[in-house]
């Protein structure tokens, strides 16, 4: 039984991992992306204005937009990474005490 715990573990340890060697590139080019938005440049005033609900003509400045894709940047990392991890400590946590 303890072997089988063992197993498990390392298992769970693994496919973290494997996640992580996924969504960390992701993470660093969606970061770099951000990072690189530059609003300050020069255009003409119709494209910097994003239409969000047509019927409305609601508009967005890019500095309101970037905010916003920062907001989901954190979001969705801190989703991704800390339920994960947590998951993975949770279980471990309660595979020792068994």
């Amino acid at each position: 039984m303890i072997g089988q715990n063992k197993k498990s573990v390392k298992l769970r340890m693994a496919i973290l991992i494997a996640i992580y060697t996924v969504l960390i590139p992701f993470s660093f080019a969606w970061y770099n992306a951000l990072v690189n938005v530059d609003c300050s440049l020069t255009k003409p005033v119709s494209s910097d204005l994003v239409k969000i609900e047509p019927s409305d003509q609601k508009t967005q400045s890019c500095g309101q937009q970037l905010g916003f894709h920062w907001v989901k940047f954190y979001g969705i990392n801190g989703i991704l990474y800390g339920v994960s991890l947590a998951a993975f400590v949770i279980n471990t946590r309660k595979n020792n005490k068994n």
